[in-house]
């Protein structure tokens, strides 16, 4: 069966999440023929490391992402090991992607707030240890070390992207990255602004405006999922995301800042939003009830539906300047139906993909 490299999904998307799915989500990415997964890193079960350890030791052919980490989380030269191993064990199927986070979350557990010049300056700093150079007295923006060092340069070292909403971190990937993974829920208006933020930053470097590899980030609710669970990862996840940075999320996708606040303001979001992440929390008919008050064209931006009905939608990423699309929020076994009625109709790519998340063919 053809791989499609194209076409990745996100490892451990449920809630509570459980270490244990990913061996057999893995297994049956591979058997569905999808291309890559991608690893989003929580301070809970969900270590990057060791979780691309464990996709490693059951894959054969699947791409594997941290999309994404955080640099500031680990020394520069644990986060150069951790890459070079991955690259290593793989031969080559390994991506690493970093982002921003929340200022808030930082400040809360002591750690600085994330900029491009730090991101710009750790980039530099993981390039320059792949490539087998000591670093003495460096100071800059992502730190002050004596010395940095890894003793194994690499031939082919793991391509870096980046994880990013605001137009500014998009021309950051465009301009230093080899790939970018775009916000989840962005309308077909944002993907296309971030699609061209990317295209600039790449310009201004000097390089090839299509030579940066752009993933769209699709919920994908389709209908092979019951009511309940269809509800809950389209509506629910999208109004949780919403709890969390309604401001950056409203205004990438141009959406009514006041179809919010009627939102947040009745008593049926504040008594959800206070039992927590709502699309783990809520009961059914709540979401129901929270459905009912969200504007449409704020939820078309997922996939659902039909096979095909998710088959159209995954297409018309590509038609908006995307090389490949997550299905994000289901698991692989989940897929299956979508990815048989992907490779039925399958679109002419303007540029054929590799496995590893972050090259081109």
């Amino acid at each position: 069966m053809e791989q499609l490299n194209e076409l990745a999904y996100y490892c451990i998307t449920r809630h509570p999440a459980d270490a244990r799915v990913l061996l057999p989500e893995a297994r049956d990415a591979e058997r569905i023929g999808l291309g890559s997964c991608m690893i989003g890193e929580r301070m809970t079960v969900k270590d990057s490391a060791v979780l691309s350890g464990g996709l490693a030791g059951c894959t054969t052919q699947l791409g594997i992402a941290a999309a994404a980490t955080n640099h500031h989380t680990r020394h520069p030269m644990v986060t150069a090991t951790m890459g070079s191993t991955m690259q290593a064990i793989t031969e080559g199927r390994y991506a690493m992607a970093f982002g921003r986070g929340m200022a808030a979350n930082w400040k809360a557990i002591g750690l600085p707030a994330v900029t491009e010049a730090q991101l710009r300056d750790f980039v530099g700093i993981l390039r320059r240890l792949w490539a087998g150079e000591t670093i003495v007295n460096h100071e800059g923006p992502a730190g002050k070390w004596p010395v940095l060092y890894h003793q194994n340069g690499l031939d082919d070292a793991p391509p870096i992207g980046f994880v990013a909403v605001g137009p500014k971190t998009l021309e950051l990937a465009g301009e230093i990255g080899d790939f970018v993974v775009l916000h989840t829920f962005f309308s077909d208006e944002a993907t296309a602004n971030s699609v061209a933020a990317v295209r600039r930053g790449a310009e201004r470097a000097g390089k090839d405006p299509d030579s940066v590899r752009i993933w769209s980030c699709l919920a994908t609710a389709g209908d092979a999922l019951s009511e309940e669970d269809q509800l809950r990862r389209r509506t629910g996840r999208l109004i949780t995301y919403l709890q969390a940075y309604a401001d950056i999320l409203i205004t990438a996708n141009g959406w009514d800042p006041q179809a919010w606040e009627r939102i947040r303001g009745t008593q049926l979001f504040q008594a959800a939003a206070a039992a927590g992440p709502i699309d783990a929390s809520a009961s059914f008919e709540t979401l129901q009830r929270l459905d009912a008050m969200m504007p449409e064209e704020w939820l078309t931006s997922a996939a659902y539906g039909t096979p095909e009905q998710c088959v159209k939608k995954i297409a018309g990423e590509f038609d908006l300047g995307c090389h490949s699309v997550i299905m994000h929020g289901a698991s692989p076994h989940e897929l299956e139906s979508i990815v048989g009625a992907y490779r039925a109709d399958r679109p002419v790519l303007r540029r054929a993909v590799a496995a590893n998340p972050g090259k081109f063919a």
